[in-house]
């Protein structure tokens, strides 16, 4: 099996498995009162293993793990790799207006997004 199918395979696995955990916290308090907080709490997490794990294993020909782990982290949360991007990016100045310019080009893209289909209410 080539090495890109294994480390496809690898990002796949970890992914589904970052996409349930995700799911069953989301449900673990399952309010409005708690969905931020969680969704918060997987954001900051999600970076924390990521950040940890490819630093650990940075240096090292772990081409397998490394890939299951960006798929665990980043089927957790997407902000994971939003940020690991941010950071790794070569210029700097565009990381910073990458990082500032993705949150609010993304809401408003979401409110745009809604606005567009949402159904039109008839005045009876």
């Amino acid at each position: 099996m080539p090495s890109r199918l294994v480390d496809s395979a690898a990002v796949a696995v970890g992914g589904a498995v970052g996409a349930v955990v995700r799911y069953e916290i989301w449900h673990w308090r399952d309010s409005p009162k708690w969905l931020l907080v969680n969704t918060f709490g997987i954001n900051v997490v999600g970076c924390l293993l990521l950040g940890g794990a490819l630093g650990y294993l940075s240096g090292s020909r772990a081409p397998i793990p490394r890939a299951g782990v960006t798929g665990l982290a980043c089927g957790f949360t997407t902000f994971s790799f939003y940020a690991l991007q941010g950071v790794t990016h070569d210029g700097a100045w565009n990381s910073v207006v990458y990082i500032v310019v993705t949150p609010v080009v993304a809401v408003a893209a979401l409110a745009a997004g809604a606005l567009v289909t949402r159904p039109v209410s008839r005045i009876s």
